[in-house]
């Protein structure tokens, strides 16, 4: 690679780790999930393609869930969908999906006969001078019936941010 070519890969860096930019917020976040799930424990069967990718050219598996997660002990699949976001709707509802993207998860869950999990980061724009507060919250599809969620629905799966994932009798934790 020549010099330009890493002049540009430094940047590229610099963008991913302080853009503001929703896509790149939003891989940053998936990112953060998959580095939760430890390689000894758990292989990747699938993952969702690249924005880039999916400009150059749209990958229909792209509307799947952002991860098939295998837990390699007892070969048992599921799948994860990351979201992030920056505050609560009007109501104080967490908006994680839209109508047509809920339908599709629950069809991919039925067909593929796997359990889908909606991994969502939630930070709070902070007020002045005080610093952002970060949630992080395990849904089971089964119980993300609506695309947006009171929280009386999500506060029940909140989990730390940093605290890696597990397997324990078929149920992700």
């Amino acid at each position: 690679m020549g010099f330009f070519g890493k002049i540009g890969e430094v940047f590229n860096k610099i963008e991913y780790h302080t853009s503001n930019d929703p896509e790149i917020v939003g891989k940053r976040f998936e990112d953060h999930v998959e580095n939760l799930f430890s390689k000894k424990y758990f292989k990747i069967l699938e993952k969702t393609h690249s924005f880039k990718t999916n400009t150059d050219r749209y990958v229909e598996s792209s509307k799947n869930p952002d991860f098939i997660f295998e837990y390699t002990p007892t070969k048992e699949a599921f799948a994860v969908e990351c979201k992030f976001r920056t505050k609560l709707n009007h109501k104080g509802q967490l908006e994680w999906s839209y109508p047509a993207q809920l339908k599709r998860y629950q069809e991919f869950m039925t067909q593929y006969r796997i359990p889908v999990y909606i991994v969502i980061g939630l930070e709070e724009e902070p007020e002045d001078d005080e610093e952002p507060v970060g949630y992080m919250f395990n849904i089971p599809l089964s119980d993300a019936k609506y695309p947006a969620l009171y929280e009386s629905v999500f506060a029940k799966y909140e989990r730390p941010l940093d605290k890696p994932f597990f397997w324990k009798n078929g149920k992700l934790f």
